[in-house]
């Protein structure tokens, strides 16, 4: 074989394998760009997802200092929620303001002038709604003012007040339950018993339901000889679950009222709760002949698991529907003989135990034995 066709073969296969590698370079280097694009687009969505997310996190900053001032009431937090709520209000001005600027032939005096106009009247939206927020705080600080703020003839009775400590002292509660007409024209019996019947026909708190029916349920037992400790009254959310604890003789009731909806159902949890109390009750007596018993007292059925357990337990279920009772206390201190209303101030803390103490079924029977209300009505 010739010298000049070895070197045509050697360069013949150069050419080839030569082609082969320029191809698979470019190749190469074209995955490599495709990557390098593709990361490229990766790096600016992770820039766009970040930005997102600070943007996000920003907003939750901002809700969280809101909310903060929400709950720190003061001018300068007032006047930012004032501010929000009326940009809100007037966002239609900015719209339109916006669409005046870049519309094909723009309005930019027009626009101006509508961003004034939107100043002024964000102006007054906040001033109002400060005021309004100045003056539900003061209504939700001092209730009894609602009474005095229906007209200006109305206003002008806080005059005849020193402070409003004493309009707190000396208000009325009765006044909730009547028309101004009806407390001015009755008699002190006829509105104050009017009242009472209104109070008892009126739509009450679940808190109220659930005292009157410890007073019923309590009054239940009264009535069977038992001496009757109204401590969820007294308590009230540090009750411990024990509304009521009566005793005759060496026994001890401790007894939890429940009212509730027909629809609801008592389930073992209340029961559990009934009879852990009353053993922790029992443990720390005094008197060893001393019989302690749980008694479950309400107006709705148990569940079948809580029926299970209130038998295994030993724990006396009395169901009982509420129905009129006499519930003005009327109390003896000293020489003083006072009766107390469900709604004035010392009504919970008032407890009949001693000799002529009772409870009236209306304000004319206690007052026919000598009986007053008690002068300070705050409840």
């Amino acid at each position: 074989m010739s010298i000049e066709l070895i070197i045509f073969i050697i360069v013949g296969l150069l050419s080839i394998y030569g082609g082969i590698y320029i191809d698979f370079k470019k190749k190469i280097e074209s995955e490599i760009n495709a990557k390098n694009a593709q990361k490229s687009n990766f790096e600016k969505k992770i820039l766009t997802l970040e930005k997102e997310l600070n943007n996000l996190q920003n907003l939750i900053n901002e809700k969280e200092v809101l909310f903060a001032d929400i709950n720190n009431v003061s001018d300068s937090s007032i006047k930012k929620i004032t501010s929000l709520f009326s940009d809100y209000l007037l966002l239609q001005y900015d719209l339109s303001a916006k669409y005046l600027e870049v519309k094909q032939r723009p309005a930019y005096t027009e626009a101006q002038r509508i961003r004034e106009l939107k100043a002024e009247t964000k102006n007054y939206t906040q001033q109002y709604k400060l005021m309004l927020y100045k003056y539900e705080y003061l209504l939700n600080v001092f209730p009894e003012l609602e009474e005095y703020v229906e007209d200006f003839a109305s206003i002008k009775e806080i005059d005849n007040y020193a402070n409003v400590g004493n309009i707190s002292e000396e208000f009325d509660y009765a006044r909730k339950y009547l028309t101004k007409e009806e407390y001015k024209s009755l008699s002190e019996i006829e509105r104050n018993q009017l009242a009472l019947n209104n109070y008892i026909k009126g739509k009450k708190s679940n808190w109220q339901i659930g005292r009157d029916f410890e007073l019923f349920c309590g009054q239940h037992y009264e009535k069977n000889g038992w001496e009757v400790n109204y401590f969820g009254m007294e308590k009230k959310l540090n009750d411990l679950g024990r509304d009521l604890i009566a005793k005759k003789g060496s026994d001890i009731h401790v007894i939890q009222c429940k009212y509730w909806s027909q629809e609801k159902l008592i389930h073992e949890k209340h029961i559990l709760q009934l009879f852990a109390t009353t053993h922790i009750l029992e443990l720390g007596k005094t008197d060893l002949f001393n019989h302690f018993t749980p008694v479950f007292m309400t107006n709705i059925k148990l569940s079948e698991t809580a029926l299970d357990f209130a038998k295994k337990l030993n724990v006396k279920i009395i169901n009982l529907q509420l129905t009129e009772f006499p519930r003005i206390k009327c109390n003896v201190n000293g020489t003083n003989k006072i009766y107390h209303l469900p709604f004035d101030q010392k009504y919970d803390q008032t407890q009949i135990k001693n000799r002529n103490e009772f409870y009236a079924l209306t304000v004319e029977d206690a007052v026919s034995k000598g009986f007053r209300r008690a002068l300070r009505y705050y409840g």
